[in-house]
């Protein structure tokens, strides 16, 4: 039976989930649903200072579709509009009812005013949560404030925060980031350097979900208008892991890792980057809590085929592993891709992307079909001399390991093809 429980901030979570900051965990309610139906942890909605307004817009949260699934989620809905006395309640009778899940505060206050900060912990201190996340992530409505992104975008900032975080707080803290910055191992740093137990990564992603060609308006339009919001989902994937290897290259503090996780298999792709919990937000907000019994399904089955008995030994290094272009070149040797003639469909769309992408190294050739007689069929050929192992055809092909690269012992870099270096024009 796999184990998959593992140690966060030297607190033993029953699984690796945890519900991220945002609508799902609005309530004490939901958080203790949430707890009910399987979830490990949960961080409250942010709350901000007693005398912040929250006055939220309509509509506020759009998806962006393709195939009939949702890939990314865009959200300008602000932090929690309900007062701290209530959370501060919720967050005793939580902790008293729910003594072996993880319950993470969440706080933001202007990045100018410490002294909203200090009280903002202390009064979490009262909760007695098993730590607190400094939100310094949210990319809409908040920065006009001088709260949110703006504040994980500037190191000094950032360290002050910190600072006066830990300076007052009886648990540990987290710092959540933005990932709309140029250079986030700077932040990550500055992080650590002022006490920071651990990082959360990444918050949203700047960005506009869509514009309805119809209409002409934007899709999530208010009267007409809409704002740079936040963009989630399981399209962000790539960005979320791409922070987690620099935060941990930069700080190796622990992870608390988001950003696109969907199912079960992201959610280990974060933890062999290095990652120590997983949040989940987009996909509860489409599927519902109940997406945890899938997710615990999946993670024990890819376990028990891995031969590892502990979700904490998947927590990994391969963060170690993402490194320079410079380092990549002296590691390439010259790869060709190789097509499996059994498998392959003669569906030509390998051919059209490697002709239409410059490569040429790709043609249909015509096979004897063993169930038709004197039928042929047609298969995907390399061009041998032609292929630079780019990768391109194995990543658009719809059959899986149908086509694959190999070092093909040639000295590298290879030469360039003369459609590469002559004039082909005339």
């Amino acid at each position: 039976m796999a184990d998959l429980r593992l140690s966060f901030l030297d607190f033993e979570m029953e699984n690796p989930w945890c519900l991220a900051s945002a609508p799902p965990t609005a309530t004490g309610e939901l958080m203790a649903s949430a707890f009910d139906k399987g979830w490990a942890a949960a961080i409250m909605k942010t709350v901000g200072p007693v005398e912040e307004p929250i006055i939220n817009v309509a509509p506020r949260i759009h998806t962006m579709k393709k195939w009939n699934r949702e890939i990314a989620m865009q959200n300008i809905e602000l932090i929690t509009d309900r007062r701290l006395s209530v959370w501060l309640d919720e967050l005793k009778i939580l902790r008293k009812r729910y003594p072996k899940k993880m319950i993470i505060g969440s706080i933001m206050a202007p990045g100018h005013d410490m002294d909203a900060w200090a009280k903002l912990v202390e009064e979490m201190n009262k909760t007695k949560v098993n730590a607190i996340e400094l939100n310094l992530g949210c990319p809409h409505g908040m920065p006009e404030r001088d709260m949110g992104a703006v504040c994980s975008q500037d190191p000094l900032i950032i360290s002050k925060i910190v600072k006066t975080a830990k300076s007052v707080s009886k648990v540990p803290i987290m710092t959540k980031l933005t990932p709309n910055v140029t250079n986030i191992k700077m932040m990550a740093t500055a992080a650590k350097n002022a006490g920071s137990d651990a990082i959360t990564v990444i918050n949203t992603v700047n960005g506009i979900i869509g514009i309805d060609i119809y209409k002409k308006e934007p899709h999530l339009s208010v009267n007409g208008y809409t704002a740079i919001g936040g963009v989630s989902g399981n399209g962000m994937k790539p960005i979320g892991l791409k922070c987690v290897a620099e935060c941990k290259q930069a700080t190796d503090l622990p992870i608390s890792g988001c950003g696109g996780i969907s199912s079960w298999s992201e959610g280990v792709e974060y933890l062999l980057m290095g990652a120590g919990q997983l949040q989940v937000c987009t996909e509860v907000m489409i599927r519902g809590f109940k997406i945890i019994d899938g997710m615990n399904k999946g993670l024990e089955k890819y376990m028990a085929e891995m031969g590892i008995t502990k979700a904490s030994d998947l927590v990994g290094d391969l963060y170690k592993r993402v490194t320079s272009f410079e380092t990549l070149l002296k590691k390439s040797s010259s790869e060709k891709v190789q097509v499996n003639e059994e498998t392959c469909t003669g569906c030509n769309i390998c051919v059209v992307a490697c002709d239409d992408s410059g490569y040429d190294a790709l043609k249909l050739k015509s096979l004897p079909d063993s169930n038709r007689t004197g039928g042929t069929r047609k298969v995907a050929e390399v061009i041998y001399d032609s292929c630079t192992g780019c990768n391109l055809c194995v990543a658009v092909c719809p059959v899986p390991n149908c086509m694959s690269l190999y070092d093909s012992k040639l000295p590298f870099p290879y030469e360039l093809a003369d459609n590469y270096t002559g004039n082909t024009l005339v």
